[in-house]
Protein backbone atom coordinates (compact mmCIF):
# COMPACT_ATOMS: atom_id res chain seq x y z
CA UNK A 1 0.00 0.00 0.00
CA UNK A 2 3.17 2.36 0.95
CA UNK A 3 4.60 1.61 -2.28
CA UNK A 4 1.49 2.23 -4.44
CA UNK A 5 1.25 5.75 -2.04
CA UNK A 6 4.57 6.91 -2.96
CA UNK A 7 3.89 5.98 -6.55
CA UNK A 8 1.13 8.14 -7.01
CA UNK A 9 3.05 10.88 -5.01
CA UNK A 10 5.46 10.83 -7.48
CA UNK A 11 2.89 10.95 -10.49
CA UNK A 12 1.15 14.03 -9.22
CA UNK A 13 4.70 15.61 -8.64
CA UNK A 14 5.77 15.10 -11.87
CA UNK A 15 3.01 16.27 -13.69
CA UNK A 16 3.02 19.60 -11.66
CA UNK A 17 6.69 19.80 -12.17
CA UNK A 18 6.14 19.42 -16.34
CA UNK A 19 5.69 22.08 -18.39
CA UNK A 20 2.18 22.65 -19.12
CA UNK A 21 2.07 24.29 -22.61
CA UNK A 22 -1.34 26.13 -23.03
CA UNK A 23 -1.60 27.81 -26.51
CA UNK A 24 -3.37 31.80 -26.08
CA UNK A 25 -4.72 30.69 -21.96
CA UNK A 26 -8.62 31.36 -22.33
CA UNK A 27 -8.57 34.62 -23.64
CA UNK A 28 -7.19 34.25 -26.80
CA UNK A 29 -9.18 30.70 -27.40
CA UNK A 30 -12.26 32.39 -26.39
CA UNK A 31 -10.92 35.57 -29.21
CA UNK A 32 -10.41 32.97 -31.87
CA UNK A 33 -13.74 30.91 -31.67
CA UNK A 34 -15.55 34.25 -31.62
CA UNK A 35 -14.27 35.36 -34.67
CA UNK A 36 -14.06 32.11 -36.32
CA UNK A 37 -18.28 31.90 -35.71
CA UNK A 38 -19.16 34.77 -37.03
CA UNK A 39 -17.02 34.30 -40.23
CA UNK A 40 -18.94 30.80 -40.19
CA UNK A 41 -21.93 32.82 -39.92
CA UNK A 42 -21.19 35.06 -43.14
CA UNK A 43 -20.43 32.76 -45.28
CA UNK A 44 -23.39 30.05 -44.37
CA UNK A 45 -26.58 31.40 -44.47
CA UNK A 46 -28.80 28.33 -43.63
CA UNK A 47 -32.23 29.18 -41.31
CA UNK A 48 -30.86 25.80 -39.55
CA UNK A 49 -27.93 27.03 -37.97
CA UNK A 50 -28.88 30.82 -37.35
CA UNK A 51 -29.19 29.15 -33.41
CA UNK A 52 -25.64 29.59 -33.59
CA UNK A 53 -24.90 33.37 -33.88
CA UNK A 54 -28.63 34.21 -31.61
CA UNK A 55 -29.03 34.10 -27.68
CA UNK A 56 -25.53 33.12 -26.12
CA UNK A 57 -24.68 30.02 -28.26
CA UNK A 58 -21.51 31.74 -29.11
CA UNK A 59 -20.65 33.02 -25.64
CA UNK A 60 -20.54 29.65 -24.31
CA UNK A 61 -19.11 27.56 -27.30
CA UNK A 62 -16.33 29.98 -27.07
CA UNK A 63 -15.88 29.34 -23.56
CA UNK A 64 -16.02 25.45 -24.05
CA UNK A 65 -12.95 26.17 -26.60
CA UNK A 66 -10.72 26.48 -23.23
CA UNK A 67 -11.99 22.81 -22.04
CA UNK A 68 -9.60 20.38 -23.87
CA UNK A 69 -6.82 22.57 -21.77
CA UNK A 70 -9.21 22.36 -18.69
CA UNK A 71 -8.91 18.57 -18.99
CA UNK A 72 -5.19 18.86 -17.57
CA UNK A 73 -6.73 20.25 -13.87
CA UNK A 74 -6.76 16.44 -12.96
CA UNK A 75 -3.68 14.66 -12.62
CA UNK A 76 -5.11 11.60 -14.59
CA UNK A 77 -2.56 9.46 -17.03
CA UNK A 78 -5.58 7.75 -18.61
CA UNK A 79 -6.78 11.50 -19.59
CA UNK A 80 -3.43 12.91 -19.95
CA UNK A 81 -1.84 9.95 -22.54
CA UNK A 82 -5.13 10.89 -24.78
CA UNK A 83 -5.01 14.75 -24.95
CA UNK A 84 -1.60 16.06 -24.41
CA UNK A 85 0.09 15.63 -27.40
CA UNK A 86 -2.96 16.82 -28.96
CA UNK A 87 -2.11 19.85 -28.50
CA UNK A 88 1.71 20.42 -30.24
CA UNK A 89 3.22 18.63 -33.06
CA UNK A 90 7.05 19.22 -33.01
CA UNK A 91 8.12 19.02 -36.51
CA UNK A 92 11.52 19.10 -35.47
CA UNK A 93 11.30 15.41 -34.14
CA UNK A 94 9.91 14.17 -37.63
CA UNK A 95 12.75 15.27 -39.14
CA UNK A 96 15.30 13.42 -36.90
CA UNK A 97 12.67 9.97 -37.51
CA UNK A 98 13.49 10.72 -41.12
CA UNK A 99 10.12 11.93 -41.44
CA UNK A 100 8.00 15.39 -42.43
CA UNK A 101 4.82 16.69 -42.47
CA UNK A 102 4.64 15.40 -46.37
CA UNK A 103 4.77 12.01 -45.19
CA UNK A 104 3.50 10.97 -41.91
CA UNK A 105 0.14 8.99 -42.05
CA UNK A 106 -3.10 11.01 -41.38
CA UNK A 107 -4.92 7.96 -39.45
CA UNK A 108 -3.51 8.21 -35.68
CA UNK A 109 -2.89 5.10 -34.69
CA UNK A 110 -1.45 4.66 -38.41
CA UNK A 111 0.99 7.48 -37.09
CA UNK A 112 1.57 6.07 -34.16
CA UNK A 113 2.95 2.68 -36.02
CA UNK A 114 4.90 4.40 -38.41
CA UNK A 115 6.23 6.17 -35.49
CA UNK A 116 7.29 2.96 -33.54
CA UNK A 117 8.90 2.03 -37.23
CA UNK A 118 11.10 5.29 -37.56
CA UNK A 119 11.88 4.75 -34.56
CA UNK A 120 13.45 1.56 -34.32
CA UNK A 121 15.53 2.51 -37.94
CA UNK A 122 16.76 5.76 -35.97
CA UNK A 123 17.57 4.98 -32.50
CA UNK A 124 18.21 7.50 -30.08
CA UNK A 125 16.55 9.90 -32.55
CA UNK A 126 13.27 12.33 -31.20
CA UNK A 127 12.11 13.07 -28.11
CA UNK A 128 13.30 10.95 -25.15
CA UNK A 129 11.61 9.38 -22.91
CA UNK A 130 11.87 10.07 -18.71
CA UNK A 131 10.58 7.24 -17.28
CA UNK A 132 10.39 9.17 -14.07
CA UNK A 133 8.52 11.95 -15.74
CA UNK A 134 6.58 10.74 -18.76
CA UNK A 135 4.25 8.84 -16.86
CA UNK A 136 1.40 9.29 -18.88
CA UNK A 137 3.63 8.05 -21.54
CA UNK A 138 3.90 10.77 -24.17
CA UNK A 139 7.71 11.43 -24.81
CA UNK A 140 7.42 9.02 -27.29
CA UNK A 141 5.26 11.32 -29.41
CA UNK A 142 5.98 14.46 -31.39
CA UNK A 143 2.75 15.28 -31.20
CA UNK A 144 -0.82 14.25 -33.05
CA UNK A 145 -2.12 18.41 -33.71
CA UNK A 146 -2.95 17.16 -37.08
CA UNK A 147 -4.80 14.06 -36.66
CA UNK A 148 -6.92 15.53 -33.70
CA UNK A 149 -7.86 18.58 -35.74
CA UNK A 150 -8.66 16.35 -38.48
CA UNK A 151 -11.01 13.94 -35.98
CA UNK A 152 -13.00 16.90 -34.33
CA UNK A 153 -13.98 18.32 -37.95
CA UNK A 154 -15.73 14.73 -38.78
CA UNK A 155 -17.68 14.97 -35.65
CA UNK A 156 -18.63 18.35 -36.03
CA UNK A 157 -19.50 17.15 -40.23
CA UNK A 158 -21.43 14.34 -38.54
CA UNK A 159 -23.20 16.36 -35.52
CA UNK A 160 -24.27 18.76 -38.44
CA UNK A 161 -25.36 16.39 -40.98
CA UNK A 162 -27.58 14.93 -37.75
CA UNK A 163 -29.09 18.31 -37.22
CA UNK A 164 -30.00 18.57 -40.97
CA UNK A 165 -31.57 15.17 -41.21
CA UNK A 166 -33.62 16.43 -38.56
CA UNK A 167 -34.56 19.80 -40.40
CA UNK A 168 -35.82 17.51 -43.10
CA UNK A 169 -37.92 15.54 -41.11
CA UNK A 170 -39.46 18.47 -39.88
CA UNK A 171 -41.31 16.56 -36.49
CA UNK A 172 -41.37 19.41 -33.03
CA UNK A 173 -42.01 15.52 -31.00
CA UNK A 174 -37.99 15.75 -31.65
CA UNK A 175 -37.43 18.69 -30.52
CA UNK A 176 -35.28 17.03 -27.78
CA UNK A 177 -33.13 15.66 -30.20
CA UNK A 178 -32.93 19.07 -32.03
CA UNK A 179 -31.57 20.45 -28.69
CA UNK A 180 -29.13 17.77 -27.87
CA UNK A 181 -27.70 17.55 -31.04
CA UNK A 182 -27.28 21.43 -30.84
CA UNK A 183 -25.22 20.81 -27.41
CA UNK A 184 -23.01 18.41 -29.82
CA UNK A 185 -22.58 20.91 -32.14
CA UNK A 186 -21.57 23.05 -30.08
CA UNK A 187 -18.79 20.91 -28.36
CA UNK A 188 -17.29 19.66 -31.59
CA UNK A 189 -17.13 22.95 -32.81
CA UNK A 190 -15.34 24.09 -29.25
CA UNK A 191 -12.65 21.39 -29.62
CA UNK A 192 -12.37 21.83 -33.01
CA UNK A 193 -11.47 25.98 -32.13
CA UNK A 194 -9.23 24.58 -29.48
CA UNK A 195 -6.64 22.77 -31.54
CA UNK A 196 -7.04 25.14 -34.53
CA UNK A 197 -6.29 27.96 -32.05
CA UNK A 198 -3.33 25.63 -30.68
CA UNK A 199 -1.57 25.35 -34.60
CA UNK A 200 -1.87 28.76 -34.64
CA UNK A 201 0.51 29.46 -32.22
CA UNK A 202 3.62 28.78 -33.72
CA UNK A 203 5.68 27.01 -30.23
CA UNK A 204 3.04 24.39 -30.43
CA UNK A 205 4.34 23.28 -33.79
CA UNK A 206 7.99 22.93 -32.88
CA UNK A 207 10.44 21.07 -30.03
CA UNK A 208 11.62 24.89 -28.91
CA UNK A 209 8.04 25.05 -27.49
CA UNK A 210 9.43 26.29 -23.51
CA UNK A 211 12.63 28.07 -24.99
CA UNK A 212 15.57 27.51 -27.49
CA UNK A 213 17.24 24.08 -27.28
CA UNK A 214 20.05 22.50 -28.37
CA UNK A 215 22.37 24.54 -31.45
CA UNK A 216 21.43 27.90 -30.57
CA UNK A 217 24.06 29.98 -32.81
CA UNK A 218 21.82 32.75 -32.68
CA UNK A 219 21.49 33.08 -29.04
CA UNK A 220 17.87 32.75 -28.67
CA UNK A 221 16.31 33.04 -25.08
CA UNK A 222 16.33 29.53 -23.41
CA UNK A 223 14.00 30.21 -21.05
CA UNK A 224 10.29 28.26 -20.76
CA UNK A 225 8.67 31.37 -19.48
CA UNK A 226 8.41 32.35 -23.70
CA UNK A 227 5.76 29.97 -24.13
CA UNK A 228 3.83 32.26 -21.26
CA UNK A 229 5.14 35.32 -22.69
CA UNK A 230 2.93 34.23 -26.05
CA UNK A 231 0.08 32.62 -24.79
CA UNK A 232 -0.62 35.49 -22.30
CA UNK A 233 1.11 38.01 -21.80
CA UNK A 234 1.21 39.68 -25.34
CA UNK A 235 -2.45 39.17 -25.67
CA UNK A 236 -2.08 42.03 -21.70
CA UNK A 237 0.22 43.81 -23.15
CA UNK A 238 -0.59 44.95 -26.21
CA UNK A 239 -4.52 44.50 -25.72
CA UNK A 240 -5.40 41.79 -28.61
CA UNK A 241 -8.70 40.42 -28.33
CA UNK A 242 -11.95 39.91 -30.88
CA UNK A 243 -11.47 43.59 -31.59
CA UNK A 244 -7.93 43.21 -32.94
CA UNK A 245 -8.74 39.85 -34.62
CA UNK A 246 -11.99 41.57 -36.39
CA UNK A 247 -10.00 44.40 -37.69
CA UNK A 248 -7.54 42.43 -39.15
CA UNK A 249 -9.89 39.94 -40.80
CA UNK A 250 -11.95 43.15 -42.21
CA UNK A 251 -10.56 43.37 -45.62
CA UNK A 252 -10.41 39.54 -46.00
CA UNK A 253 -13.15 37.81 -47.33
CA UNK A 254 -15.41 35.43 -45.95
CA UNK A 255 -13.92 31.81 -46.01
CA UNK A 256 -12.94 30.85 -49.73
CA UNK A 257 -13.47 27.05 -50.55
CA UNK A 258 -9.73 25.93 -50.57
CA UNK A 259 -10.12 23.36 -47.93
CA UNK A 260 -11.28 20.03 -49.41
CA UNK A 261 -14.53 19.21 -47.59
CA UNK A 262 -14.18 15.53 -48.03
CA UNK A 263 -10.68 15.30 -46.34
CA UNK A 264 -8.94 18.40 -44.62
CA UNK A 265 -5.88 16.84 -44.30
CA UNK A 266 -3.82 18.55 -46.35
CA UNK A 267 -4.81 21.90 -45.74
CA UNK A 268 -4.45 21.51 -41.44
CA UNK A 269 -1.03 20.25 -43.04
CA UNK A 270 -0.16 23.59 -44.58
CA UNK A 271 -1.26 25.50 -41.56
CA UNK A 272 0.99 23.60 -39.78
CA UNK A 273 3.73 24.69 -42.29
CA UNK A 274 2.48 28.29 -42.18
CA UNK A 275 2.76 28.25 -38.51
CA UNK A 276 6.13 26.59 -37.85
CA UNK A 277 7.44 29.05 -40.33
CA UNK A 278 6.86 31.77 -37.88
CA UNK A 279 8.44 30.16 -35.18
CA UNK A 280 12.61 31.90 -35.81
CA UNK A 281 10.92 35.09 -36.01
CA UNK A 282 9.22 34.88 -33.21
CA UNK A 283 12.00 33.74 -30.84
CA UNK A 284 13.97 36.97 -33.06
CA UNK A 285 10.81 39.48 -32.25
CA UNK A 286 11.66 38.00 -28.12
CA UNK A 287 15.71 39.11 -28.79
CA UNK A 288 15.48 42.04 -30.09
CA UNK A 289 13.06 43.17 -27.67
CA UNK A 290 10.53 44.11 -29.84
CA UNK A 291 8.01 41.38 -28.84
CA UNK A 292 6.58 44.25 -26.39
CA UNK A 293 6.61 46.78 -29.27
CA UNK A 294 4.60 47.43 -32.26
CA UNK A 295 5.64 44.85 -34.21
CA UNK A 296 5.51 42.15 -31.72
CA UNK A 297 1.48 43.29 -31.74
CA UNK A 298 1.46 43.19 -35.31
CA UNK A 299 3.14 39.26 -35.23
CA UNK A 300 0.83 38.16 -32.57
CA UNK A 301 -2.55 39.55 -34.17
CA UNK A 302 -1.90 38.06 -37.55
CA UNK A 303 -1.12 34.55 -35.64
CA UNK A 304 -4.42 34.73 -33.98
CA UNK A 305 -6.64 36.41 -37.03
CA UNK A 306 -4.74 33.09 -39.21
CA UNK A 307 -6.26 30.40 -36.64
CA UNK A 308 -9.57 32.62 -36.73
CA UNK A 309 -9.94 32.60 -40.24
CA UNK A 310 -8.56 29.06 -40.81
CA UNK A 311 -10.82 27.97 -38.20
CA UNK A 312 -14.38 30.02 -40.07
CA UNK A 313 -12.85 28.03 -43.21
CA UNK A 314 -13.11 24.26 -41.21
CA UNK A 315 -16.60 25.11 -40.17
CA UNK A 316 -17.53 26.23 -43.55
CA UNK A 317 -16.09 22.74 -45.20
CA UNK A 318 -17.61 20.82 -42.31
CA UNK A 319 -21.09 22.48 -43.14
CA UNK A 320 -20.56 21.62 -46.70
CA UNK A 321 -19.44 17.88 -46.19
CA UNK A 322 -22.77 17.47 -43.97
CA UNK A 323 -25.67 18.01 -46.60
CA UNK A 324 -27.62 14.74 -45.95
CA UNK A 325 -29.57 12.37 -48.88
CA UNK A 326 -32.71 10.95 -48.80
CA UNK A 327 -31.05 7.50 -47.95
CA UNK A 328 -29.40 9.50 -45.03
CA UNK A 329 -32.50 10.64 -44.07
CA UNK A 330 -34.19 7.00 -44.45
CA UNK A 331 -31.39 5.05 -42.75
CA UNK A 332 -31.70 7.89 -39.54
CA UNK A 333 -35.48 7.10 -39.46
CA UNK A 334 -35.25 3.40 -39.38
CA UNK A 335 -32.52 3.31 -36.86
CA UNK A 336 -33.42 6.01 -34.54
CA UNK A 337 -36.10 4.41 -32.70
CA UNK A 338 -37.97 7.19 -32.13
CA UNK A 339 -40.99 7.53 -29.69
CA UNK A 340 -42.50 10.73 -29.47
CA UNK A 341 -42.83 11.81 -25.84
CA UNK A 342 -46.01 10.85 -23.94
CA UNK A 343 -48.47 14.25 -23.05
CA UNK A 344 -49.94 14.71 -19.90
CA UNK A 345 -53.07 13.19 -20.91
CA UNK A 346 -52.35 10.20 -22.61
CA UNK A 347 -49.80 8.81 -19.58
Amino acid sequence: MQSARSAAALFLAALSAAPVARAWDAPGHRAITTVGIERFSQAVNDPSIAWISEGDWTIQISDLATMPDRWRNIKNPFLAHLNNPDHYLDVEDLTDLGLSLQTIEPLRHEFAAQLRLARDSHPGAGRQSNPKLDTAKTDAYPGFLPQAMCENYAKLQSNFKTLRVLAKINDPARNNEVQATRMAIAMAMACLSHFTGDCAQPLHTTRHHHGWIGDNPNGYTTKKEIHAQIDAETLRKHELGVGAIRARLQAVPPPPDKIDPANPWSAVIGQIEQSHAAVEPLYKLEKSGELWQKPGAEFITERLADGANFLGELYVAAWEASAPSEEDVALFVKYDGFTAPKTDASK
